[in-house]
């Protein structure tokens, strides 16, 4: 009988003991967050990602009432601020900002990126949407997408156009057009697009694409056209532009975008809680304004939509990058 008492006991310990992880894991989720979090964005400060992450750092302090703070740790065209997510425990207290460059270009533009993010970084919620633009200058006798694949058509290789550099979001849309249209264009890379600009304006190039706030002074001065816009839907800042698709590319749909994701292994508790947060704080009147002023839609949806979403943009970027065979390691 001593025997059979001291084996339930320590039965009972040992089922305590397996039991006290599972407790702590569930009181820490139910307490989430119990202290500061953190939002690394893998740019400078300044740019359109930096200000978005601090106007819902914003957000959450208030809705959580515990410290939410912008780390921005940038290098390797975002790698190096992704990077530091991957490393970093998997327990809702560092988020990362990311976009297509660190998340869908960077890892398979170098071999020493050091991460895959479907495998090491959990998708929480895309946030917003950014066009890329195809532009002209206002004297180009091009005025519609079909007269650019039209003479792209007739002299293969004579139209060029410039980016800011190779492996940039205007340089890989600009390669999927080209794909799906059939065509060749010559591509003239910059050290940034203010000298591509500055070339295009002289007549040195014939076409460009960037974003809508890059261009918008140049359009409304009448130095520029838009002649269409890269994504499915017409963009709602632009909407007399029509799409890419519209214009004689059927299916043609690439945009920026910029979305939450967390460390893998995140709890699927934790997880619901930030995505519908987030959600909460994009869904604010003074977030969907200054959204506006970015030239960005506000996305939303669930996690796994935004995990499908990574999912086809890797792929659609993958897909380009070896086709061209492009590399930025030395």
């Amino acid at each position: 009988m001593h025997t059979r008492r001291c084996a339930l006991k320590a039965l009972a310990a040992s089922l305590a003991a397996m039991a006290l992880p599972h407790a702590a894991r569930a009181e820490g989720e139910a307490d989430y967050p119990a202290r500061a979090v953190t939002i690394v964005v893998p740019f400078a400060p300044g740019q359109s990602a930096d200000i978005l992450a601090r106007l819902l750092a914003d957000g959450l302090t208030r809705l959580w009432g515990k410290p939410v703070l912008v780390d921005n740790k940038g290098g390797a065209g975002g790698a190096v601020g992704s990077l530091a997510v991957v490393r970093a425990p998997g327990d809702g207290y560092t988020l990362l900002l990311g976009s297509s460059g660190p998340i869908s270009v960077a890892p398979q533009m170098s071999k020493t990126a050091g991460y895959d993010p479907r495998k090491d970084l959990s998708a929480i919620v895309n946030l917003a949407g950014v066009p890329q633009m195809m532009i002209v200058a206002a004297n180009s006798k091009y005025h519609s997408v079909k007269d650019v694949i039209a003479e792209a058509k007739r002299s293969p290789g004579k139209l060029s156009y410039g980016t800011g550099g190779t492996g940039s979001l205007a340089h890989l849309t600009m390669e999927i057009f080209k794909q799906r249209a059939g065509i060749d264009i010559a591509h003239i890379p910059y050290k940034g697009a203010a000298p591509a600009y500055t070339d295009l304006l002289a007549g040195r190039l014939d076409v460009m694409f960037d974003t809508p706030p890059a261009a918008m002074g140049f359009v409304k001065s009448g130095q520029m056209r838009f002649l269409a816009a890269s994504t499915s839907k017409r963009f709602p800042l632009l909407p007399e532009v029509p799409t890419v698709a519209e214009s004689g590319v059927p299916g043609f749909d690439v945009q920026g975008w910029l979305g939450v994701l967390a460390p893998a292994g995140l709890s699927p508790a934790i997880a619901r809680k930030l995505n519908q947060d987030f959600r909460r704080v994009l869904d604010e009147v003074e977030v969907k304004q200054r959204l506006t002023v970015l030239a960005m839609s506000p996305l939303g949806g669930s996690a796994e939509e935004f995990r499908k979403f990574i999912e086809a943009d890797y792929q659609k970027f993958g897909a380009v990058i070896q086709a061209n065979h492009l590399s930025s390691d030395a």
